[in-house]
């Protein structure tokens, strides 16, 4: 299976992304979704190379729409601008990495049924690649308007943000030129960092990977919070004027929203408490937007979204976006710290194995054995956008929590699995 929790990732042009493969998901998307179809990216340097394959595809009618977040596409096929929409991103991994994210019906990612059919239809174009005759259309502006006007919509109106200096990380990524536009329009002073994008440095010691570079520039610039977003601009870490970094669980808190909140099986426990004393629920799920979505629908509820800081409106954008989610969260109050005082959430410890095979985790006795032993909440999962089993255990404190991933890491080394550490 080529697809993986969120599209198709990897290193370009190795397998699974290859340009015989982008070549193939053009075709599969055009023959699936309709002709016409758009294609968005981040600002890797592989980027316009694999735009330029994906096009090339049998029935591709391509809408260029530049460097734009994730969200953006999925507001144009939401609008009916295009039928479907690919987004060449790999997101928060590194420079090297690329991936292909494919935006259906409503401008929605696939689900599991509509995925699978549109990985069977991939396969056959491999197998009989078709000659094609690609055209080409440039809609950049068009696009980021549209985008732009749709998040509007899905915010207070007026220039709330008058007044605040807030700062906002691009990452060097697909948000460099839509972030700082946006918190202009609603009134804010900005100070930005990462916008100077060179194919390389994306997600590099910036963004929602490294809060901390926005923690120091807060603090520095007297700022009143800070924005900062990931490659492709889906994800979202606040911080607080005083330069504390307001981890996801917290972010889930301050959007919560009667009669709870959707979250994944990584969230924090104090969440569901501070929730509960709100009188709301949390209600968990597997890891991956998609699957948050899913429970939102059938619930629903508003608000959903993982510790990573990928947040779900029901009535927001059709997916996930960073700067929706920052802004949300603002709203309610730019003194962060004073919303979130009393929040602590309970220690956590998290690790990451590269693994070069994946046996289902029940057969790995020693792993399962030393589950059972553990005192505290843990999550044991293989990643689904790269080769790396992930780990996390949740402790009453910072050594308990230490202490049983270290147990889990041995076990982990007498099941077999280690490769090199991740």
């Amino acid at each position: 299976m080529r697809f993986g929790t969120d599209g198709i990732r990897g290193q370009w042009p190795q397998e699974p992304l290859t340009p015989a493969v982008a070549t193939a998901l053009g075709a599969a998307v055009a023959a699936t979704f309709g002709p016409r179809v758009g294609i968005a990216r981040d600002t890797r340097e592989s980027g316009g190379v694999i735009e330029h394959h994906v096009a090339a595809g049998q029935g591709v009618e391509h809408h260029s729409c530049g460097v734009l977040p994730t969200a953006a596409a999925s507001t144009l096929v939401a609008a009916g601008v295009v039928d479907a929409a690919v987004v060449i991103t790999a997101s928060h991994n590194p420079w090297q990495d690329n991936g292909l994210k494919v935006i259906g019906p409503g401008g929605r990612k696939l689900d599991a049924t509509a995925e699978q059919a549109l990985a069977e239809r991939l396969e056959k174009h491999l197998a009989d690649p078709p000659r094609a005759s690609p055209s080409t259309w440039s809609i950049e502006p068009r696009a980021r308007r549209i985008y732009l006007d749709a998040l509007a919509a899905a915010l207070p109106s007026g220039q709330w943000l008058r007044g605040a200096r807030i700062a906002v990380d691009c990452a060097h990524g697909a948000a460099t030129w839509t972030a700082p536009q946006i918190l202009e329009g609603l009134g804010a002073e900005v100070v930005p960092l990462g916008v100077a994008p060179d194919g390389r440095n994306i997600n590099r010691a910036r963004g929602a990977l490294h809060p901390e570079a926005l923690a120091r520039q807060v603090r520095h610039a007297r700022c009143d919070a800070g924005i900062a977003l990931d490659g492709d601009a889906d994800r979202c870490v606040l911080v607080t004027g005083s330069g504390r970094v307001v981890d996801g669980d917290a972010l889930l808190l301050l959007l919560a929203r009667g009669p709870g909140v959707v979250g994944t099986v990584m969230c924090n426990q104090a969440l569901a408490i501070a929730l509960a004393d709100r009188g709301m629920d949390l209600v968990r799920t597997g890891v991956g937007d998609r699957q948050v979505a899913q429970e939102l629908a059938r619930l629903g509820w508003q608000v959903g979204g993982e510790p990573s800081g990928h947040v779900l409106f029901s009535d927001g954008l059709p997916t996930g976006d960073g700067m929706l989610t920052g802004l949300r969260a603002l709203a309610g109050g730019v003194d962060l710290d004073a919303r979130l005082a009393g929040w602590q959430p309970h220690a956590q410890a998290r690790a990451a194995v590269v693994v070069a095979h994946r046996p289902p985790l029940r057969s790995l006795g020693p792993l399962q054995d030393a589950l059972a032993a553990l005192e505290g909440r843990a999550v044991v999962r293989y990643s689904g956008t790269e080769p790396k089993l992930r780990l996390q255990v949740e402790g009453t404190t910072a050594d308990d929590a230490d202490r049983e991933l270290q147990l889990l890491l041995d076990a982990v080394a007498a099941s077999g699995l280690r490769e090199t550490p991740g």
